[in-house]
């Protein structure tokens, strides 16, 4: 950790309770560990000293102290493709997440990606960047064998950004970390995802709401003269007919594909505003969760 800093690390017996995630799931604790105290009691006392200030100068180069191996190769592939980000029709934002976002990426790890549609243009986004990471056999499964594959699967439309309704019941630690490890990859006009998720400052009291974790990775901005025809093209009342269309013809499909993975233990979300296709180890997590606090209050 780094000296001088005014603000409070955490590096006590009783900060390290509420990092309880980090070590059920072997990763690196961030270098700004004091925003990531899982309901923290205290957190009033520090909420004028953390939220709303800017990092140290220092700290905003990087969020760990140190980082996996593999990280400067993957981040350097990812942006090869900036061009490509911005080349995606109907997108608006694209979010990296899961391995690379925690500091805990592998050699054959995915890139995980959260992508974020314009309204009433889910089905659209997903039919072009599915067809251009395709093209450019950037798609998990597109070429087998390929490494730095990028997993395409959980779209959201620019309007349902608040993902509150997809939380488990009980205490849902994973997805709560999930979403606070988000880094911007491509957005086509400055915005911040966590203006629409309030609500995880519940969870994580001293978290400043807006986006705190660094993988030395600039988001891409901007759209290519490609995106802006094709929006041209296909944005129009009818196309927003045919999404409807390929939304009937494809129900049946995806209401067996939807039970049978669910069956396996995938968290499937299908509707006009989400789709979601993880493996979902969240009740997983949130037992592990319990029974590391139980052993630790011990």
């Amino acid at each position: 950790m780094l000296e001088n800093s005014s603000f409070p690390l955490a590096n006590t017996l009783d900060d390290q309770q509420h990092l309880i995630f980090y070590k059920i799931m072997n990763y690196e604790v961030p270098r700004h560990s004091s925003y990531f105290l899982f309901e923290k009691k205290w957190w009033k006392k520090q909420e004028n000293i953390l939220r709303g200030q800017e990092f140290p100068p220092d700290e905003g180069k990087y969020s760990w102290d140190k980082k996996t191996p593999y990280m400067d190769d993957f981040i350097v592939y990812i942006k090869k493709f900036s061009r490509l980000y911005r080349s995606i029709p109907f997108i608006q934002s694209i979010y990296l997440c899961n391995s690379i976002t925690f500091n805990a990426l592998h050699q054959d790890s995915d890139i995980d990606i959260f992508i974020v549609t314009k309204k009433w243009a889910l089905r659209r986004a997903r039919f072009w960047s599915a067809i251009l990471f395709f093209f450019f056999g950037l798609k998990r499964g597109a070429v087998r064998g390929k490494k730095k594959k990028f997993c395409l699967s959980f779209y959201v439309t620019h309007t349902h950004q608040n993902l509150y309704n997809i939380m488990l019941p009980q205490n849902d630690i994973y997805f709560m970390y999930w979403l606070a490890h988000l880094v911007p990859l491509y957005q086509e006009t400055p915005e911040n995802i966590y203006k629409q998720n309030k609500w995880l400052e519940s969870a994580l009291p001293n978290f400043p709401g807006r986006h705190c974790i660094n993988i030395w990775l600039n988001p891409t901005s901007g759209t290519t003269q490609f995106k802006k025809t094709a929006e041209f093209i296909f944005g129009g009342i009818i196309w927003k007919g045919i999404d409807l269309l390929i939304k009937l013809v494809r129900l049946p499909i995806v209401i067996y594909k939807t039970k049978r993975l669910k069956d396996k233990g995938w968290g499937i979300v299908a509707n006009n505003n989400m789709l979601k296709f993880h493996m979902d180890i969240r009740k997983k997590i949130h037992l592990l969760y319990i029974m590391y606090k139980k052993k630790m209050g011990k």
